[in-house]
């Protein structure tokens, strides 16, 4: 709301006053906007959407100019109207947003925990199979949690998953041995999993002081060199730390450490959340290499162009062939042939429904009034439910706004009919000959996505291995090509759900690989973090201990780029991924044998092995042809 406000009172200023003063002027303030909101998609919908409301406000007061100082009075007034919409959302929180969801994962990681607590008790059956609660609450999360929450509950969902299949080979070793020692797993996963399902089911006061304990509870988590079963109880307390690491995000907020979790806490440079992340995120998508860049050109290339046809024809009430191109023209060719076409029946419908709504109200100014404020509301109401339905509620909100300020409404809305039309099909003339120059599907997408963050994280395991070798100009450029290629695939898995499911990548699937490479995205710049300048790495290579964790460091990155390889692999061919190295092992070099290192970054890697395994479930469970009869037992 704050960002959508002081655009629009921005634009509103700058539309009405150059309008008014040098007519030709509003080409290249266009041509800005345009960029400006085409670039802002990297941003995702949210912010997005806010951006687009900016060419809104410029377009509209472009057609009541207005000296300076009258201009500034009606900026002022739309700033303080969004201000206030502001307040209202600020109030919306006493709602308590996400409430449902936090429930949902609450009572899965309780079934969890009450299966761990049998087990350890003796009980060795396989767990439940059926769906956990929470998986089918997110199908559907509230529209209005942050983009940031709802992939954190994706993601604690499938931590759940990969847990209840860990549990399940815990079960099948411990009734050949149920010894005390190889039960006693079971009873400390059991305390874990409870104190996550407290954490998560606790009032806002009282979450910090929980996570506080399970972060106490962790450390006595550790399995003895040599155990048997050893491995796979380190996978499973791994993924209860990865889970407490999540969980550390979602109780603290972005940027916030915990009070004494050294153990969970994310090492973040400062910049990373916030302002700062909108930034370096709109600085990776400057380039034409990437689709954002490229649409953020074209929307500016061809929004001016089309101002400079309204300035030179005259074409009566012209800016809407402006704004309908910033509307429709979208980074991709569906979502602008769905856009332009759902626009233009939804402004004709509009139109006619405006035009009618407006004859019945005179001459009551009032009526005017209402039959608006109820036209917006339901238009804002069902912006996601149906385009169609959204462009004919907001058309007969300008129709009647337009009336209201003194134009015939039947004018307006012949004037909007056809102008509407002229700015879809210049969306469709526009994209046909300047179409998204690399074509990529929505899985080349996500596979370059691993990729390019398989090249990042390698490249920073190597530094941290080599400190004297780094090159923080090329980790700084990698990091800017990875975050470049998961805005890319975020924008894909937001068009796949608008489109009809298309087994095995379907929109759910998109959405839970975005949340693990989100994931993976913020255990990088945990690593980046660590890694020294150059000026003081120089001279702390070599010697001692110094070679012996650096081989193992090049060992892990090794490792990490050959699993990331395979699953790239996968991604791309949409097949079950083939075998991987064993990371855990492989980190497990680290953990369990004297180092130098900063004990941080024994965390750090513990949390990108989890990180890498959960993708490989995601991808395992979704791309194998189903088969009949198979049990979790036999998972």
């Amino acid at each position: 709301m704050a960002v959508s406000s002081a655009g629009m009172a921005v634009s509103t200023f700058v539309g009405a006053v150059t309008a008014a003063t040098v007519p030709w002027l509003l080409v290249p303030v266009v041509v800005v906007w345009g960029y400006v909101v085409g670039l802002a998609v990297c941003l995702g919908p949210r912010l997005s959407v806010a951006a687009l409301q900016w060419p809104v406000g410029l377009l509209i007061a472009t057609g009541m100019p207005l000296g300076p100082t009258e201009a500034g009075l009606r900026a002022g007034l739309v700033l303080a109207g969004g201000l206030f919409q502001g307040l209202l959302v600020a109030v919306s929180w006493a709602f308590r947003r996400g409430d449902p969801e936090r429930a949902a994962l609450a009572e899965s990681y309780r079934i969890l925990a009450v299966y761990a607590s049998g087990l350890a008790a003796g009980h060795f059956g396989p767990p439940s199979p059926t769906a956990f609660p929470s998986a089918v609450v997110l199908t559907d999360p509230n529209p209005l949690l942050p983009m940031t929450v709802r992939l954190r509950f994706l993601d604690l969902l499938e931590q759940a998953e990969r847990i209840r299949v860990s549990l399940a080979a815990l079960a099948e070793r411990a009734a050949d041995d149920p010894s005390e020692a190889a039960l006693r797993p079971a009873a400390g996963a059991a305390r874990a999993l409870d104190l996550i399902a407290d954490t998560l089911s606790a009032g806002r006061a009282e979450r910090a002081g929980r996570l506080g304990e399970l972060d106490e509870l962790l450390p006595s988590l550790a399995v003895a060199p040599g155990a048997r079963g050893q491995l796979a109880t380190e996978a499973l307390f791994g993924q209860l730390r990865a889970v407490t690491r999540s969980l550390a995000g979602l109780v603290m907020g972005p940027g916030r450490t915990p009070v004494n979790h050294t153990e969970i806490s994310p090492v973040v440079p400062a910049g990373q959340d916030g302002i700062g992340w909108a930034s370096l995120t709109l600085r990776a998508n400057l380039a034409l290499s990437g689709e954002t860049g490229r649409h953020a050109v074209r929307l500016a290339v061809v929004a001016g162009l089309a101002e400079v046809m309204v300035q030179a024809t005259g074409l009566f009430e012209g800016r809407w062939v402006v704004l309908t191109i910033f509307l429709v023209l979208k980074p991709d060719y569906t979502s602008t042939v769905y856009r332009s076409i759902q626009r233009a029946v939804g402004t004709a419908v509009g139109a006619g429904l405006g035009a009618t709504a407006a004859w019945l109200a005179h001459p009551s100014s009032v009526g005017l009034i209402v039959a608006a404020g109820i036209a917006v509301a339901a238009a804002y109401a069902l912006f996601d439910v149906n385009y169609v339905i959204y462009s004919s509620f907001l058309t007969v909100f300008i129709v009647i706004l337009l009336d209201i300020f003194g134009l015939p409404a039947d004018t307006t809305a012949v004037a909007r009919l056809t102008n509407t039309a002229v700015g879809a099909v210049l969306a469709l003339i526009a994209y046909s000959l300047w179409p998204t120059w690399e074509g990529l599907t929505a899985q080349e997408k996500f596979a370059r996505m691993v990729e390019v963050h398989n090249t990042y994280t390698t490249a920073l395991l190597r530094s941290l291995a080599h400190p004297a070798r780094t090159d923080p100009a090329r980790l700084r450029g990698l990091q800017a090509i990875a975050r470049r290629a998961r805005t890319d695939a975020e924008a894909s898995s937001d068009r796949l759900a608008d489109e009809p499911p298309h087994s095995p990548l379907t929109p759910a699937v998109a959405r839970t690989l975005v949340a693990v490479m989100t994931r993976l995205a913020h255990t990088e710049l945990s690593l980046h973090a660590l890694v020294p300048p150059q000026d003081t790495a120089n001279g702390r290579e070599e010697g001692g201990a110094r070679d012996a964790d650096a081989a193992r460091l090049e060992a892990l990155a090794t490792a990490f780029d050959i699993a990331m390889i395979t699953l790239a692999e996968a991604v791309r061919t949409l097949q079950p991924p083939g075998p991987t190295p064993p990371l855990r092992r492989v980190q497990g070099a680290l953990r369990n044998r004297p180092t130098a290192l900063d004990p941080r970054l024994l965390q750090i890697t513990d949390h990108l092995v989890d990180t890498v395994h959960t993708l490989e479930d995601v991808l395992r469970r979704h791309l194998a042809p189903p088969v009949a009869g198979a049990d979790l037992r036999g998972t």
